[in-house]
């Protein structure tokens, strides 16, 4: 999946009998950067990737052995930056990890006004609800609210999904331009994502329209099969959309009827909220 956070190219390393680790791809070395920390932060970058990351991915995508991915990520968990999930067997980002990546909006008037809305949000429907910004082709959940039902979805805070097959990206995407969304999306079919099917831009476009023309953005299980969800954009004083708040819900109990009263509220609340955000 292309990530609106562009990594740096991979840095080659060989290790030593002293175990540092040296350049190995002929690019003129500096004496000021430490090959061990290099591939820790390469590691951690794979999260704008996807919301998990496994050994062995881990160990193709950065070209280190598996064991090196395993001793990296023993040391990440050690000190608080991720979480092995043992029943998924995959890694996710840790309490550390999420508070560096989220001290930027934490104090600003986006955070602030979108957890309120939020609230209100979540009171109002039971339901879970997130707030998402857009980052290029994909939208990062930065605030969520997880409902207190016992058959709910989870809070998605941390996550990067595909902005075309979910319900804030969507919301996000039809405040653009059909020019600016097809920069975004150059080719005439948008690739697989993960379990997100290819998807013809023409029929994206179609899709937005419908978005701009009913105030609020759908999802019925596109980016997973299992969730619905309804999504509305956040507006600030000058009346730009500056992030989405969604509600998503078990697609047993979000049907068609569900999805517009939901979408309603949705709009109703983002409405109240709208050009708070300085």
């Amino acid at each position: 999946m292309p990530s609106a956070i562009r990594t740096p190219a991979r840095l080659g390393y060989l290790t030593t009998m002293d175990g540092m680790e040296q350049r190995t791809d002929g690019a003129d070395r500096r004496t000021d950067v430490i090959g061990a920390v290099a591939n820790a932060l390469e590691l951690l970058q794979l999260f704008s990737e996807g919301p998990s990351i496994r050994v062995g991915a881990a160990s193709k995508r950065l070209g280190l052995s598996r064991s090196t991915v395993h001793r990296l990520l023993t040391t990440l968990i050690a000190y608080g930056y991720i979480v092995h999930d043992d029943s998924a067997r995959d890694y996710r980002p840790g309490p550390v990890l999420a508070s560096i990546g989220f001290a930027a909006v934490k104090s600003s008037a986006l955070r602030t006004v979108g957890q309120a809305a939020l609230a209100k949000l979540a009171l109002r429907t039971g339901e879970t609800v997130q707030l998402s910004v857009l980052r290029g082709d994909e939208i990062l959940c930065i605030d969520s609210i997880e409902s207190t039902r016992t058959v709910r979805t989870g809070s998605r805070l941390g996550w990067t999904l595909p902005a075309h097959a979910t319900a804030a990206g969507r919301a996000l995407l039809a405040e653009l331009s059909d020019a600016e969304v097809m920069a975004i999306y150059p080719d005439e079919t948008i690739p697989k994502v993960e379990q997100v099917p290819p998807v013809r831009r023409v029929d994206l476009l179609a899709e937005l329209e419908l978005v701009r023309a009913r105030r609020y953005a759908t999802n019925f299980g596109e980016s997973e099969p299992d969730v619905s969800a309804i999504g509305v954009v956040l507006r600030d004083r000058q009346g730009r959309a500056r992030a989405a708040i969604s509600v998503t819900a078990p697609r047993t109990r979000a049907d068609q009827s569900w999805m517009r009263e939901t979408g309603e509220i949705a709009a109703a609340v983002a409405e109240e909220h709208s050009g708070v955000i300085t």
